[in-house]
């Protein structure tokens, strides 16, 4: 079984390696090109569709596991679940990619995100409990359907929207699959995925260094979010029923943190905003998805962090908090404590790097201004 997982992983890097240069060629011919300007971080015109090129990888991964062997029987005949993931995949990867060419509404990919959500559930893919590691846990019962579609519709959109820097996302969701893929008590199935999904971004990431030659676009963001917020569903649950939604969210706590600020940002900025509680649900709708320069690593930039630095410091700060959720299924007392250790030690730094920020004034008009991101369709000049 181990030599079959080391197959699958080189098997998902190569495909992805081979996949990408190839998709990069056809998005400069197809004008699926990210233009610079706005609150976009890089100076050269690069090509999207780069999450082909992972989706590749990872189905030609998939293939090798379940090629001649009952590897991923329990999946493939356990209630479908395989087929419901993969069609949710499916069906975001259209979507993103119909973004990346002529750009939609940020409704449209929401709506698609839960509706890959309600494949899920049907599936298999729930939220079954709920609970803290040593502490004991709770059935969902009748709120397991919205809990999975509130799980699943919010870690697939914060991969999406953390992915402002080169090699950003990448290499938080390659930390976020092998943290899955170590953790006690994950089900073979689960690591096998965890795995086809890391060498595909492993292979990826080669293209997406700074400077990157290929963004992943909405297409990989929106796939990649999706298969991780899956796996999480049920990370370490096989060493612990408790594991939800701890352990996930210590495996995502960049992005979960990140979207999480983001949301409130823009909520307290529409709550300031209205002038009436009539006009109070019109402002939220229109500020909490109108983009900002306020993300994380707009925040590290501005404190004069290069892009290089600003993204090896988030995947540190991904890996520490990778390990703190390992932690907490391995020895439950402990791990709450090194989770609280970390979470107060990269508090701290980021009151530091805070304190150092210098915001001129464009800048600070900037970050209220409705400008381009992620969930906002692209410009004509991007198309």
């Amino acid at each position: 079984m181990v030599d079959g997982w080391v197959v699958c992983f080189v098997a998902g890097l190569i495909a992805s390696l081979s996949a990408t240069e190839m998709v990069r060629v056809a998005a400069v011919k197809l004008s699926a090109v990210d233009h610079p300007g706005g609150r976009r971080a890089h100076r050269r015109p690069t090509p999207r569709l780069g999450g082909l090129g992972i989706v590749w990888g990872f189905g030609v991964a998939l293939a090798v596991l379940t090629h001649g062997g009952p590897r991923w029987g329990t999946l493939a005949g356990g209630g479908g679940e395989l087929v419901a993931l993969l069609v949710g995949a499916a069906l975001l990867i259209c979507v993103g990619l119909a973004d990346d060419r002529r750009g939609l509404p940020w409704s449209i990919k929401l709506g698609a995100s839960v509706l890959a959500a309600l494949a899920l559930y049907a599936g298999g893919w729930r939220v079954g409990t709920l609970g803290i590691p040593g502490l004991g846990s709770v059935t969902t019962g009748a709120f397991a359907l919205p809990l999975t579609v509130l799980w699943v519709a919010l870690v697939t959109n914060a991969i999406n929207l953390i992915d402002g820097l080169d090699g950003l996302a990448t290499g938080v969701a390659l930390v976020a699959s092998l943290g899955l893929l170590v953790l006690p008590g994950a089900a073979g199935p689960e690591r096998a995925l965890a795995l086809a999904l890391a060498g595909a971004l492993s292979g990826f990431l080669w293209f997406n260094l700074h400077p990157a030659l290929i963004f992943m676009g909405d297409a990989g963001s929106l796939f990649v979010g999706f298969v991780l917020a899956a796996l999480t569903l049920r990370g370490g649950s096989g060493a612990s029923p408790d594991a939800f939604p701890l352990v996930p969210m210590l495996v995502l706590a960049v992005p979960l943190a990140d979207t999480t600020f983001a949301i409130a940002r823009r909520g307290l900025a529409a709550m300031r905003a209205a002038r009436s509680p009539a006009s109070l649900m019109g402002e939220v709708g229109r500020r909490v998805f109108a983009p900002d320069r306020g993300h994380v690593h707009h925040l590290l930039l501005l404190a004069g962090f290069s892009q290089r630095r600003s993204a090896a410091l988030l995947w540190a700060v991904a890996v520490s908090f990778a390990f703190a959720a390992w932690l907490v299924l391995y020895r439950a007392l402990p791990g709450v404590l090194v989770t609280l250790a970390i979470t107060g030690a990269w508090s701290e730094a980021g009151r530091r790097i805070g304190r150092h920020l210098a915001p001129p004034a464009p800048a600070a008009k900037a970050a209220v201004e409705p400008v381009e991101d992620e969930l906002a369709p692209p410009t004509a000049s991007a198309a």
